[in-house]
């Protein structure tokens, strides 16, 4: 490291310090106004709803995870090379995620506007509208977690995301309890439209907490093209043992909680459940995270996000394991509760523990290479999930999910070391 790349290090670091409260409450409450408003349109809940009045057509039920999950991981691709080379993360984070926002308010107002087009249309436009709000996420998210990386100290980060996502979470529950009333007074498909209208609302307030971050300028990395970075990713894979059996683990879980998204489809088919009915498993689901998601933050920084990630792996499997038996409808109240306990400690561990492999310099690349290796599942799992469900039952894909699910967690358990141990083990091999 030069002098002056030192010089800018320390200054930053200073800069971080001063400014370290401000910036944690700010992206607490950045986050927890973002979650929100998503959980107006929840993809577990409020989303499957919409594509199931409109179509009987199981296999687009997949493509709600599909699309989240493809549109989060595909872009690292292309986002890693170009940002390592910046100074500062938050002006490129502050355009892109502009284009996550905006589909929200162009899906409400057609939706408003435009009820009575044919089901096949209004599905095009969701679908095109939600892939745009997809694909900005995932070119959003390498900048975001190296910004949060950046502006919230190590130490921090595990009770951060537990209060982000916990504050949204609780306020959540309050939205849960709108989008329930919402769906009942208001015709279809309008009062989806008069949700998506809320979750933009909520989500400008979001945007205004990110811009008022304080990010140091830290010393740029040398740019890199794109396929130089595609070609570093064996060797690192290769090099790096540790970083490699998480990923193979993470893909295993990953995959089989793809099935939280088919629980509502089940239960709509099963059970005949009204718009009352969901919005109330809504409020089930955010209320377990607004729980959840402090306490297995602060787990996370006492006991481990290995160990985190595990727990909420072997409940969310639960989960699925009861809505596969579940006899009533009662029972679905207790499955989200499980399911919300179980996606807060995924997201919570899921992507940090990556943090806890990659040297500070590497980070951004280390988040890339993780997405490129979940890309894959995240567009082939969903759709063929959905195939399965279509061809079969919703009942045989629970089965298969189930299966992954306790290979993965098995692998996870038995192949990776803890994160304090990977830690030091990743800075001596980076030297």
């Amino acid at each position: 490291m030069t002098d002056t790349a030192t010089t800018m290090t320390a200054q930053a670091e200073a800069v971080v310090r001063r400014h370290a409260a401000r910036n944690f409450w700010l992206n607490v409450l950045d986050g927890g106004t973002f979650y929100l408003g998503l959980s107006m349109v929840s993809r577990f809940t409020v989303l499957p709803l919409f594509v199931e009045r409109l179509s009987p057509e199981r296999w687009l039920q997949g493509l709600i995870p599909m699309i989240n999950y493809t549109g989060w991981f595909l872009p690292g691709l292309f986002i890693v090379p170009v940002i390592a080379a910046m100074p500062r993360r938050k002006p490129i984070l502050l355009t892109v995620t502009l284009f996550e926002r905006l589909p929200f308010l162009i899906l409400g107002l057609v939706l408003i506007l435009w009820p009575d087009l044919p089901g096949a249309g209004l599905l095009a436009i969701f679908f095109c509208c939600y892939a745009l709000h997809a694909v900005a996420a995932g070119f959003a998210s390498i900048p975001w977690q190296d910004f949060i990386a950046r502006v919230i100290p190590g130490k921090r980060w595990g009770i951060f995301f537990g209060l982000q996502s916990g504050l949204g979470g609780l306020l959540g529950i309050g939205g849960a309890a709108i989008a329930a009333w919402v769906l009942t007074a208001f015709p279809f498909p309008q009062s989806i439209g008069i949700l998506s209208l809320i979750c933009f609302g909520s989500m400008v307030v979001s945007f205004i907490f990110l811009a008022a971050t304080i990010e140091p300028a830290m010393p740029p990395q040398p740019a890199q093209p794109l396929t130089a970075f595609l070609r570093s990713v064996r060797p690192l894979l290769d090099r790096d043992v540790p970083f490699r059996n998480y990923l193979i683990g993470r893909v295993s879980i990953a995959l089989a909680l793809i099935g939280h998204n088919f629980i509502t489809a089940l239960g709509l088919e099963r059970f005949n459940l009204s718009g009352a009915d969901v919005g109330g498993f809504t409020a089930a689901l955010l209320a377990a995270q607004a729980v959840s998601d402090p306490l297995l933050g602060s787990m996370a920084d006492r006991w481990g996000h290995k160990q985190v990630l595990e727990l909420s792996t072997a409940v969310g499997l639960l989960a699925i394991m009861l809505a596969l038996i579940a006899p009533a409808p009662v029972w679905f109240f207790v499955i989200f509760v499980l399911v919300g306990f179980s996606q807060a400690g995924y997201i919570l561990s899921g992507f940090t523990l990556v943090f806890s492999f990659a040297p500070p310099a590497q980070r951004p690349a280390y988040i890339g290479v993780s997405n490129i290796v979940m890309a894959p599942v995240a567009a082939a799992g969903p759709l063929l999930s959905g195939w399965l469900a279509e061809f079969v039952s919703y009942e045989a894909l629970f089965v298969v999910l189930l299966a992954v699910g306790v290979v993965g967690l098995s692998w996870m358990r038995l192949r990776v070391p803890r994160p304090a141990v990977t830690t030091a083990l990743a800075e001596e091999r980076m030297g």
